[in-house]
């Protein structure tokens, strides 16, 4: 297994590479608005943004921009955005509350600023996620064509169908109009500040985004657990008297879980891409949004490290989920 990881993880730079490059291509060689333009605003002078795009090295020639930036991102240098001109990365700054004497980096940057938020919108969403779609596809298959069935069935096609957004707005609107309870919308506390505030803001999201990502966890759970019902040994087991709870984690939850852990890898993905619109409608100021403002505003150098984060996190569940193939089913073997 060792040599599958690092063989997995030698492909990593490869592909970070490829969308470095293909991000940094077509930021610049596709049309859309000069970022000089956003950023001096409306009318300034021409002499104004060829001063701004001079600053930003803009009008040096694309293969010297790319060269230049490149060469700073694998010293882990990703530059400063356009607006606030403060460092995009740095290193990861010490435990909240702990002092540690020496500690070689600052985290004095943007990216551990947004990280928080979007760390814990995920985590929270990732766990509803699971909870939700592992154990009611399992009581799905458990109690087939019962009204419990239907009603999973039907909550997976609805989960899949609506849009994050709209929930997103109904859970604001509804409590407001019917029981005058104002969901909090914008900032950041942290959890270990006001636990209450913390879980208002958060859990509402974490919902909406469970809820989405447990829809099709919640059918390939079924389906893999109607299949796996239906094998001898677990009619053996029942016959033996074992309980039905051990029976169903045991033996039946075990050999389905191979492409549980994959649907759990792609809720995830899923999960990650959904909070840009989550962060966006509740004004949660994490990276989701960041990126969203970024993109609008032009910056180029955090819409650039955001698409390689975004591809090294793809590939690093990628990998955990056929890590854990091999614990979940003893017989994989990785050669």
């Amino acid at each position: 297994m060792l040599r599958y990881t690092l063989r997995r993880l030698a492909w990593l730079p490869i592909i970070l590479l490829a969308v470095a490059t293909i991000t940094f291509i077509m930021l610049r060689v596709l049309p859309g608005q000069d970022p000089a333009d956003v950023i001096a605003g409306q009318g300034a002078l021409p002499e104004q943004k060829e001063r701004i795009r001079q600053d930003l090295g803009l009008d040096d020639p694309l293969w010297r921009q790319y060269v230049d930036w490149l060469g700073n991102v694998i010293l882990l240098d990703f530059g400063t955005d356009y607006e606030a001109r403060r460092a995009i990365f740095c290193g990861p700054p010490s435990p909240p509350g702990i002092n540690i004497p020496g500690w070689p980096w600052d985290g004095d940057c943007l990216f551990w600023n947004k990280f928080a938020p979007s760390f814990e919108i995920i985590l929270l969403s990732v766990i509803v996620s699971g909870i939700v779609g592992i154990s009611f596809g399992i009581l799905s298959a458990m109690y087939r064509n019962s009204l419990l069935d239907y009603g999973v069935r039907i909550f997976a096609v609805f989960g899949s169908s609506i849009p994050e957004f709209f929930l997103l707005a109904l859970m604001i609107i509804i409590p407001s109009y019917l029981w005058t309870y104002s969901m909090p919308v914008g900032g950041y506390v942290p959890l270990w500040d006001d636990p209450a505030h913390n879980l208002r803001l958060f859990v509402p999201a974490a919902i909406v985004l469970g809820v989405a990502g447990s829809a099709g966890l919640m059918r390939l759970t079924r389906t893999t657990m109607l299949e796996v019902l239906r094998q001898d040994y677990v009619r053996t087991a029942h016959a033996k008297g074992i309980p039905t709870p051990t029976v169903i984690t045991r033996h039946a939850l075990r050999n389905a879980g191979t492409p549980i852990a994959t649907a759990m890898g792609t809720a995830f993905i899923a999960v990650f891409g959904g909070s840009v619109i989550v962060e966006q409608v509740l004004s949660i100021r994490g990276i989701g949004e960041w990126f969203f403002s970024a993109a609008i505003k032009r910056d180029l150098p955090v819409v650039q490290f955001l698409s390689v984060y975004t591809a090294f996190i793809v590939v690093i569940v990628n990998l955990i989920v056929d890590l854990s193939y091999a614990y979940i089913d003893p017989r994989v073997r990785y050669s």
